[in-house]
């Protein structure tokens, strides 16, 4: 096979690993938020969403109002948490895929400052 074409499959192959794996990260994201009273426990997805809620005893004196605040507190806690997680793993993310996207960067040509790709003197 042609040695360039092997260079090309060979990188679509890592940016296509590189994809999988952000992709399985971002899938696997968890995070927990717990009411005031300690007694709310709330779990929301990669997104956001709520997945699991666990209510001890006594949460919130049977008070529906005073219930429905702690739970969505909880919530926003725990949404806090997973998106700050989500924004590191799409900022490592970025910087890595930026230098699997580069074709410039491969072939060793600098650019100008306006980004048009120059190649060195040979």
């Amino acid at each position: 096979m042609n040695p360039e074409m092997d260079a090309i499959a060979d990188r679509a192959q890592r940016q296509l690993g590189a994809l999988e794996d952000v992709h399985g990260r971002l899938q696997c994201l968890r995070a927990t938020g717990v009411g005031d009273d300690g007694r709310i426990r709330v779990v929301v997805n990669g997104n956001g969403a709520l997945i699991d809620l666990e209510l001890s005893a006594g949460a919130c004196a049977g008070k529906a109002a005073r219930l429905a605040d702690e739970i969505v507190g909880a919530a926003v806690r725990a949404a806090t948490d997973v998106f700050a997680e989500r924004a590191e793993i799409m900022r490592e993310f970025c910087g890595e895929f930026a230098a699997l996207t580069d074709p410039i960067a491969e072939i060793g040509a600098a650019r100008e400052p306006d980004r048009v790709a120059v190649r060195p003197i040979q």
